[in-house]
Formats: C-alpha cells, sequence, structure tokens
C-alpha cells in the first residue's frame, strides 16, 4: 500500500524527464517575430533579447534558445504592442481597453 502512494510524492514532479526538449521554434514563428519586432522599429539584436525578456520572461542570448511555447508567447505581445502602438491613450483605463465589451455590442 505504500508503495502506491510513493507516486505522489514531491519528489522531483517538476522536473522533466531526461532525454525530453521543448520542441524548437518553428520557421514561421521566427518569420512572424521577425516581422513583429520591424512592425515595432526594433532592429538592434539587444533591443531584441531585451524585449524578449520584458515580453515572453525569458532571458535568451541566441534566437535558437526560443522553443515553440516561448516563442508563440512572444508572438502574442509583440501582436498586442503593435495593436497599441498607433493609439493614443487618454490616462482612462476604461477608455484605453484593448477589447469589446457586451456594453459597447449594444
Amino acid at each position: 500500500m505504500s508503495d502506491l502512494l510513493s507516486m505522489f510524492d514531491d519528489k522531483d514532479d517538476d522536473a522533466e524527464p531526461a532525454g525530453v526538449r521543448p520542441l524548437p521554434m518553428a520557421d514561421g514563428q521566427r518569420s512572424e517575430i521577425r516581422a513583429l519586432f520591424a512592425a515595432l522599429d526594433i532592429g538592434s539584436a539587444a533591443l531584441q533579447f531585451e524585449a524578449t525578456a520584458e515580453l515572453a520572461g525569458v532571458r535568451i542570448t541566441s534566437v535558437g534558445d526560443l522553443d515553440a511555447a516561448t516563442a508563440h508567447r512572444l508572438i502574442g505581445a509583440l501582436q498586442r504592442r503593435v495593436r497599441r502602438s498607433g493609439r493614443v491613450t487618454t490616462g482612462k483605463s476604461w477608455d484605453d481597453r484593448e477589447e469589446e465589451t457586451w456594453i459597447d455590442r449594444l
């Protein structure tokens, strides 16, 4: 009975199994990230790495460090930043919200 319960121990639940690596970033993701950085006029690698750390929460030293999941998060954050880049902010959170609410659709 104690062997059965041992599978619920907290020993190494968060550890990745040996040999398992995250999926690498796809070429399409790389192209989209490049285009989004260009749309935001972020051209230097140093600024792109800073933006990646800020938006995706991961510090990288080369583009190859990005895995598919992190690239996906970065793309979403960059897309939101591109959408906001052309907007004028009023300082009022209600007026500056990005998404429509049910009130807007009435």
